[in-house]
């Protein structure tokens, strides 16, 4: 994760709006596509990984509040100065708690994040816990074929030059575990191919799945 952290500076951060266009980077409007028929104006969503805001831009036009949370400061300036957030927390989405009370967001989302993560339980926990009963969390992971996850590694297209950056993928059925795991079902997803990391094509899939009502969390 430091190699990845080191990536997110200040430079990256004014260019990422303009590198993920230039990119034809088609995850926000891919998740809020397959998320949007379970939202309402007015309703609070948790942006995991929140970035410049560019996953919860659409969620803000449809009428909904946006909360934040990213460890980058420089990235979540960028997406401040967008004035559509209610509030943004500076927090390394791999140290838990999260900053936010339970049952407290109606939805949440997850894009360009999870590739980074070795193991997403943390985050489902976290999930789990602060997402309302029959709350949405819509997601886009990096898709293989094998039993449970795979890492491939591939250098980073930013400074510092040269470093290999571990991408990790997940199975449907690791993913499917995961939703059974922490009390989520799966309501629809999609498999897609783009343009990955360092410009390589890759296999993805975005899940919409929906926290089951009534159960103890973990």
């Amino acid at each position: 994760m430091e190699t990845v952290k080191k990536i997110f500076g200040s430079d990256h951060a004014k260019n990422y709006d303009r590198k993920a266009a230039a990119a034809n980077w088609l995850d926000p409007a891919i998740v809020f596509g397959l998320t949007y028929r379970f939202v309402l104006p007015g309703d609070t969503l948790l942006d995991i990984g929140i970035g410049t805001g560019l996953s919860s831009e659409l969620f803000h036009k449809a009428g909904l509040r946006i909360y934040g949370i990213d460890f980058s400061p420089e990235m979540l300036s960028c997406c401040k100065s967008k004035q559509m957030t209610e509030e943004l927390k500076e927090h390394d989405l791999s140290a838990v708690p999260y900053p936010y009370d339970p049952d407290t967001m109606d939805h949440a989302v997850c894009t360009g994040v999870t590739h980074l993560f070795e193991d997403l339980r943390p985050i489902f926990r976290e999930m789990s816990r602060i997402l309302k009963p029959d709350g949405t969390f819509s997601l886009v992971v990096a898709d293989c074929d094998a039993a449970g996850s795979e890492i491939i590694r591939v250098t980073s297209p930013h400074p510092p030059r040269g470093k290999k950056i571990a991408i990790h993928c997940y199975s449907e059925a690791h993913m499917q575990k995961l939703f059974e795991t922490h009390h989520f079902e799966q309501v629809c997803c999609l498999s897609f191919r783009a343009s990955g990391i360092a410009g390589q094509p890759g296999r993805y899939k975005a899940y919409v799945v929906q926290k089951k009502a009534g159960h103890e969390r973990n």
